[in-house]
């Protein structure tokens, strides 16, 4: 088989990937694949590799066009080419494009079958940085609890009614979620007429919780799209190590705060270092644990980010906090 450039229409959705590349076999050798560069340079869309696939058209190689005009003429590139390449496959989303380019440092990434690793297509440099830019500012928007098109959002000429109707669902929910966790606080009002230093680090618990569980999910997040292989298994008993340690040396901070600070009796020192204990490990496990379940459904984890993930987890470390107070102070 002789050296070809492989020139095609794109065949994907977003035309992420191009056809327009240089394909060689093993059997190729360097002094070959330089008079195809020059031959053909014009004609591609990826000039920093030379991909190697076998006579199915899978994946077998890759070597850089840098290592290509080092290497001498009579080396055939199937003994210097670097096998098992970085690949991504044909349907996953283009997210993983911009993790993996990252992570090992690349200038394009090669789209392959999943079952066969043929060689579909290639995403090259300028695309990786377009996928970048759009999944950036998609998240931005995100995390403000907007979900709407990023386009229509940045326009400046956008009526205000829809930049209203982008941005008030999710503070309905706030607004319902803080509604529920007023009615959780008013439900306890005996325990906080009884004990009302428990009121004062009800910010400080809630805003604990909140920053443990946002840092959970966005390590659970960046995990699955860079290693979608991990044990979750594993995973799941590390984040729970970790989030016990935090948990335990908050907990015991919070205790001495309490107690020397504000002078509350050990008992209300020991109420709240538990309460903070037992949220910051629920929410850590939680973020990890609702990620993990939304990727397995194949729902985009990053949908979670933003007011709808901050009410949930006020509520639930609320619902914990007074429970957690109540039960140990009320059996004193």
């Amino acid at each position: 088989m002789s050296p070809s450039v492989r020139i095609a229409q794109l065949d994907i959705a977003g035309a992420r990937i191009t056809k327009k590349f240089l394909s060689v076999t093993k059997e190729n050798t360097i002094g070959e694949i330089k008079y195809l560069l020059f031959d053909a340079a014009k004609k591609v869309d990826v000039t920093d590799y030379v991909y190697v696939v076998d006579d199915s058209g899978a994946l077998v190689g890759v070597f850089s066009l840098k290592e290509v005009m080092r290497t001498r003429n009579e080396t055939q590139i199937g003994s210097v080419m670097k096998r098992n390449p970085v690949v991504v496959d044909y349907n996953a989303d283009q997210e993983r494009i911009v993790y993996l380019v990252l992570k090992h440092r690349l200038k394009a990434i090669p789209v392959v079958d999943k079952e066969t690793r043929r060689l579909e297509g290639i995403v090259p440099y300028d695309s990786i940085i377009s996928i970048f830019n759009h999944e950036f500012r998609e998240d931005i928007l995100r995390s403000g609890g907007i979900h709407h098109g990023i386009k229509e959002i940045e326009d400046i000429a956008t009526p205000a009614v829809k930049l209203i109707r982008a941005r008030m669902p999710s503070l309905i929910i706030g607004l319902l979620g803080g509604l529920l966790a007023a009615s959780i606080i008013s439900g306890f009002e005996e325990i906080l007429s009884s004990y009302i230093t428990l009121a004062a680090f009800i910010p400080l618990i809630v805003y604990l919780s909140d920053a443990v569980g946002t840092q959970s999910q966005t390590l659970i997040v960046r995990m699955i799209a860079l290693e979608p292989g991990f044990s979750v298994s594993k995973y799941l008993f590390r984040e729970i190590r970790v989030g016990g340690a935090i948990g335990i040396t908050f907990a015991l901070l919070l205790m001495l705060a309490a107690t020397l600070g504000w002078n509350a009796p050990i008992q209300i020192g020991l109420a709240l270092g538990t309460a903070m204990f037992a949220s910051i490990l629920f929410q850590s496990l939680i973020a990890t644990y609702l990620s993990i379940l939304l990727h397995k459904f194949n729902v985009d984890p990053a949908v979670t980010s933003g007011p709808l993930t901050t009410v949930i987890s006020d509520i639930s470390t609320l619902a914990m906090y007074f429970a957690t107070a109540s039960l140990l102070l009320q059996s004193i």
